[in-house]
């Protein structure tokens, strides 16, 4: 039998107690972990080693340079699956490619800025009635903007306060019983038995045939509205002109709904956090954002770099999986097929042998102004490789688009401590309260 190097880590039964102390908290385990093993170590996971990292060189080697000896762990593609079809984001192989391939020219830079009008129109109506107050919880509300611009720049159509709500429900209820279902496998007997199981698998095909009931409706109608609904009905298979079959549509648009939505939500809050505890950097952003047009928006170097900075410190992907589909080797390591890859973007993003002063809130360290600062090796916002996040450009305007309508209607403060992480799928904060009010002259943005 082949022997191999893996990292040094834990024994089996070391193994088990570590497993314990990561379900109850996962990023405090690693972080302690990572520490003692200078960055990466092993675990025994069953009849497997996994491997746990927060080197950058590492982490592109798994993501870019061998990126074709790794797939997505039974965690996404069947676990997370189950719920979501097999979309973009479930899928490995062949079937991957040829999706990424028929969906990627609908995400390209100058394709979404058709969507750029609808995101700044949501934005402005759902800030109408944004509440003030000293104590406002803006978690909630970030989630509730995002699940209305993935809505809406999906479908350019108004969707009933119903579906609007049953779609909303099954992605957090979704989400939390995933991540639920992954650390207390030895539960899933009573997931069954309890009914939970059938009761989110139910919730999934009901959010499924609301897509489906817009879909038709859409094709009933044959009107164009340049939405990404229609971005997905217009694509076609480059070997046979064929487009996607109903269920794969709604696959698709299962996956960008809850990947879309989640991510967003989760910038944005920890975003108003650190700009309501940092004011002077938040002076500082408004001053060089005043009275700049859509493109300007996207295209602000400031409020790029408040959004990175804020992506450093809390990565809405904080962490993923990769599975070894042949023996690998990298530096002084070797591993056989079926080793499990843990790519740790949280620790590795606050690691002080990448960055410096690694916990403090320093949006210049991301500024163009400076081409030594503009990219890091030990930065992984979106992914890296082939799977970089497809709706990266999307997110970014999103964003940029919030933030500088935001911060020249209100004045936020806060006296609360960091809200505290709660890392499910992505990275939440538990609540983030701000004191909010309204700014008397509002310059048009």
């Amino acid at each position: 039998m082949k022997k191999y190097n893996f990292p040094a880590g834990y024994s089996f039964f070391a193994s088990i107690d570590r497993m314990f102390k990561q379900v109850k908290d996962p990023i405090g385990s690693m972080e302690e972990s990572l520490e003692h093993f200078g960055g990466t170590y092993s675990v025994y996971l069953g009849l497997t080693r996994m491997i746990v990292t927060q080197d950058p060189d590492f982490t592109t080697h798994v993501l870019k340079t061998n990126h074709r000896n790794y797939h997505k762990s039974a965690i996404q593609t069947k676990q997370l699956g189950r719920f979501l079809g097999k979309g973009l984001l479930t899928s490995n192989g062949d079937y991957w490619l040829k999706q990424r391939r028929l969906i990627q020219p609908g995400f390209h830079a100058d394709k979404i800025q058709a969507l750029y009008g609808i995101i700044k129109k949501t934005i402005d109506e759902f800030l109408v009635d944004f509440p003030v107050g000293k104590e406002i919880d803006v978690f909630p509300l970030m989630n509730k903007l995002a699940f209305q611009l993935v809505i809406n720049t999906l479908f350019d159509v108004e969707v009933a306060e119903e579906k609007r709500n049953e779609l909303s429900r099954f992605i957090n209820e979704a989400q939390a019983f995933v991540v639920k279902d992954v650390r207390q496998p030895y539960k899933r007997w009573w997931f069954r038995l309890s009914g939970e199981m059938k009761k989110n698998l139910d919730q999934a095909s009901r959010a499924r045939n609301i897509i489906r009931e817009i879909i038709r409706e859409r094709q009933r109608h044959q009107e164009k509205f340049n939405d990404l609904l229609d971005m997905l009905l217009d694509a076609r298979y480059e070997d046979t002109g064929t487009p996607m079959e109903e269920e794969q549509i709604i696959d698709e648009i299962m996956v960008l709904t809850i990947a879309g939505h989640d991510t967003t939500a989760n910038a944005l809050a920890w975003a108003l956090f650190l700009l309501a505890k940092h004011p002077n950097q938040l002076e500082k952003l408004k001053e060089a954002t005043i009275d700049i047009d859509l493109q300007q928006t996207v295209s602000s170097d400031p409020l790029n770099c408040v959004i990175q900075e804020t992506m450093r410190l809390y990565p809405p992907a904080w962490i993923v999986d990769r599975v070894s589909l042949a023996a690998d080797r990298f530096s002084g390591f070797s591993f056989p097929a079926n080793t499990i890859v843990i790519l740790f973007y949280y620790g590795m993003h606050r690691d002080k042998k990448y960055w410096e002063d690694p916990d403090s809130f320093l949006p210049e360290r991301f500024s163009k102004s400076d081409a030594s600062k503009g990219r890091h090796k030990a930065y992984y916002p979106f992914g890296a490789g082939p799977r970089l996040c497809i709706g990266n450009n999307f997110a970014m305007a999103e964003m940029t688009i919030f933030l500088q309508t935001f911060i020249h209607q209100f004045r936020i403060i806060t006296n609360a401590q960091t809200p505290v992480i709660n890392p499910l799928i992505t990275l939440k904060p538990d609540r983030v309260m701000l004191s909010i009010s309204r700014l008397r002259n509002m310059p048009s943005g």
